[in-house]
């Protein structure tokens, strides 16, 4: 498998670093956007919010059906979104991390 290969779900992280006190507000922020903006574009699978134990980091994640979904919902929230900057000052973040990985292989429990 190859990045060339378009049809392979994508996967975007971002980590920020954050005060724990301002933990709760972040979540809180992302989730309204992926609730409000990330979920209606085109090829969106699922996002989901995850806090270190310590609270110090925030981790999202989003699963795109493939690189050229999250490319093309990517050029949109940059004209209809707002302002990322200002999220992460408001809940001053200290730093930010972005991954991107393509899904290889995945196992799932029973339901």
């Amino acid at each position: 498998m190859t990045s060339q290969d378009s049809n392979l779900p994508f996967s975007q992280f971002v980590e920020f670093t954050v005060d724990p006190r301002y933990h709760a507000g972040l979540v809180a922020d992302l989730n309204e956007r992926f609730e409000r903006f990330t979920r209606t574009y085109p090829g969106f699978i699922r996002a989901s919010v995850h806090v270190s134990e310590d609270q110090g980091r925030v981790l999202s994640h989003v699963l795109w059906q493939s690189k050229s979904a999250c490319e093309q919902a990517f050029r949109n929230a940059e004209q209809g979104e707002g302002d990322l900057w200002g999220l992460i000052r408001r809940h001053r973040t200290t730093a930010m991390a972005f991954n991107a990985y393509e899904m290889v292989g995945e196992i799932t429990g029973s339901r």
